[in-house]
């Protein structure tokens, strides 16, 4: 979403300077860029997600409802 968000908002924050300071900017993305930060937020989201429930897995259900 975050990278959606911005790709929406460079289009009005380009025609922002140009109104402003006269000057032609053209602001963007790279589509690459926005594939490799989706494939690192998806591989780090899963590893806190997983160490976690590796931990938990270990746990003996009974104890771990007693204690908490």
């Amino acid at each position: 979403m975050g990278i959606g968000i911005t790709i929406l908002l460079t289009i009005p924050i380009n025609s922002i300077i140009y109104s402003l300071a006269g000057v032609t900017v053209n602001c963007m993305v790279p589509p690459t860029a926005g594939v490799i930060l989706v494939v690192i937020s998806m591989l780090l989201t899963m590893l806190a997600g997983l160490i976690p429930a590796k931990m938990a897995s270990k746990k003996d259900p009974v104890e771990a409802l007693r204690t908490e």
